[in-house]
């Protein structure tokens, strides 16, 4: 009775649920994902409309795209949670159960926890891989959602375009950049946050757009954590998702789905295009001299967009794909 009448106050809080003279509630906790996983979650907002925001990694943690969309705090309510495996959230001892499986159950806990009937997702960079898998299984869970940033919808294209981002380096960062990323990978950094930092700002270096804009961090996170992560659920978690190809298997999926990306990071734009044609309703909006942090480089369109499409409008300038 206690814990129901908890998660009650917090949903009238949140906006998630209409009620009158509720006592304030935390903007944060945890709830229990498969396997009682400790999951953390953090709510910013109060407004009728929610959206579910899924971010990258798979478990690099909310702190990844955190900071360009705190702002939507201000017209939506936004629900972040740190997905297992890194951040906030539980390091399982069994790394068997970093499987893709349970993370997809994992958003599923997210979704009856805050009693949500159908969400909109917001997915970010691997977090479209993760969003496009639950859809598969759960069509008539989700209302809408959004790519920001997408992991391309093939494996094997995904990994030719970071090949790609590879390539454009001179030697001497691709250098120092494969020593900081086998320190990490390999479990070996002294310092892992520190080791972290240098590997984002090196990563960042090779990326299209204005990269400096860029302010999410994996880094915002315990040493342990951090150290957790690259050793284990980054390299365990997408090999788990196995030959993705979300090419098939998503016609059956009826929400709209609204793909942005930058116009500048042209070696993602076709994985991109490929994206909004996966779905019977998907568009594409490209913005302009962005490349794939785009709601870092251009927030005001970006978070426009968002607010039409969470609205029930198609975003200007949006184009279907064919």
């Amino acid at each position: 009775m206690i814990r129901a009448l908890a998660l009650s106050a917090l949903l009238c809080t949140v906006g998630l649920s209409a009620c009158t003279n509720a006592p304030p509630a935390s903007a944060e906790g945890y709830l229990a994902g498969p396997g009682g996983a400790s999951l953390y979650y953090r709510i910013l907002g109060s407004a009728r409309d929610t959206i579910v925001v899924v971010h990258g990694g798979p478990g690099a943690g909310m702190g990844t795209i955190l900071p360009h969309i705190e702002a939507l705090g201000a017209q939506t309510t936004v629900i972040l949670y740190d997905q297992r495996g890194g951040g906030r959230s539980e390091l399982p001892a069994d790394t068997t159960l970093l499987d893709a499986q349970f993370f997809v159950e994992d958003l599923e806990a997210v979704r009856r926890f805050f009693g949500l009937e159908r969400m909109t997702l917001l997915a970010h960079s691997f977090g479209a891989v993760l969003a496009a898998r639950y859809a598969q299984e759960h069509p008539d869970r989700v209302v809408r959602m959004i790519f920001l940033g997408a992991t391309g919808p093939q494996r094997a294209q995904a990994a030719a375009t970071a090949q790609a981002a590879y390539a454009s380096a001179d030697t001497s960062t691709l250098r120092e950049l494969m020593g900081v990323m086998s320190q990490l990978l390999t479990g070996t950094a002294v310092d892992p946050l520190e080791t972290c930092r240098q590997y984002e700002e090196l990563s960042l270096s090779l990326a299209s757009g204005s990269p400096n804009e860029w302010k999410g961090t994996s880094c915002d996170a315990s040493a342990e954590a951090i150290a957790y992560y690259f050793r284990y659920t980054a390299q365990l978690t997408p090999a788990s998702f196995g030959d993705w190809d979300f090419t098939l298997g998503l016609e059956d999926v009826a929400a709209p789905l609204l793909v942005i990306h930058g116009d500048a990071d042209s070696t993602r734009t076709e994985g991109q295009h490929t994206w909004a044609s996966s779905m019977p309703n998907g568009r594409i909006l490209l913005i302009p001299g962005a490349g794939k942090g785009a709601i870092a480089e251009r927030p005001d369109l970006v978070l426009e967009a968002i607010g039409e499409f969470v609205a029930g409008s198609w975003p200007r300038l949006s184009e279907p794909v064919y």
